[in-house]
């Protein structure tokens, strides 16, 4: 059963190197919202797999649950990002609304002062896509998985940061349902590039765990 692999905002797949590389012997497939590529590929495979998602890509795919995942590794992980009448542990709007006016006119100081926030310098993979990074921007303002990380039969497991400073864990916990499982490391918001062997440990014991 392959691993897919969706990451989050402000970044693109090679946020997975770490884990693809000590995963070598496991198929891989990586979605990628083109931030800074040619063009998106966000097509779900039609046949099982296992998906692992990076922040957004975690809410992504919460939001979609797709029926061929058999079970989901949600790394800096939520169900709901943006605060809420009923969610005040999350993100104010008005920050994410400041940041998308703010991509119009500086998108590149945009991608490395969110980068740098989340704990890293290293360089965009490429020049940015404003109105793509727009898009990943409104889905963090408005997607909650909530009721479905509450119905959903198919297997949750969630790493976190006890010092992520993007996604707090008294936002990360009060996203997910009780009972939900959260392995939490002492790591910021870029655990698959930080601590990709705590990640991968946490993807085999789902493998284990689940069957095609």
């Amino acid at each position: 059963m392959p691993l897919l692999f969706v990451h989050g905002w402000g970044f693109g797949p090679e946020i997975w190197a770490p884990i693809r590389r000590a995963a070598s012997q496991r198929e891989c497939l990586t979605l990628d919202f083109g931030y800074f590529s040619a063009s998106p590929h966000m097509a779900l495979p039609d046949r099982p797999f296992m998906a692992v998602g990076h922040s957004l890509g975690a809410l992504w795919l919460l939001s979609k649950m797709p029926e061929q995942c058999r079970g989901m590794v949600l790394l800096n992980g939520f169900a709901r990002f943006a605060a809420s009448e009923d969610f005040p542990q999350g993100v104010p709007a008005r920050l994410l609304t400041r940041m998308m006016r703010r991509l119009e006119s500086a998108p590149d100081a945009t991608v490395r002062d969110f980068r740098h926030q989340a704990g890293t310098d290293m360089p965009a993979p490429g020049a940015p896509h404003p109105e793509r990074l727009h898009e990943g921007l409104q889905m963090l303002l408005r997607l909650d998985a909530r009721p479905l990380a509450r119905s959903t039969d198919c297997p949750i497991y969630c790493v976190a940061g006890t010092g992520d400073a993007i996604a707090p864990p008294a936002l990360t916990q009060a996203s997910f349902p009780p009972g939900t499982t959260i392995d939490w490391q002492t790591g910021g918001h870029l655990l698959p590039l930080t601590h990709p062997d705590a990640c991968l440990n946490v993807i085999d014991r789902m493998m284990e765990r689940i069957t095609p």
